[in-house]
């Protein structure tokens, strides 16, 4: 029996406030795990992100 790898993602929504755009980019890409937790407003649960590979 083969092996194949599987990458999942867990896609969370959550609010960020700024004052522009450009700083609400800045926030999102600097966020901390705790941050994303305590703004998360709908959480969709894993997803496929990349197909089965053989490994």
């Amino acid at each position: 029996m083969a092996k194949y790898e599987v990458e999942y993602a867990l896609f969370k929504k959550c609010v960020i406030e700024a004052d522009s755009l450009e700083e609400a980019k800045d926030k999102a890409h600097m966020a901390e795990d705790e941050e994303i937790e305590s703004t998360e407003i709908e959480n969709t649960g894993y997803v496929v992100w990349e197909d089965p590979k053989k490994i």
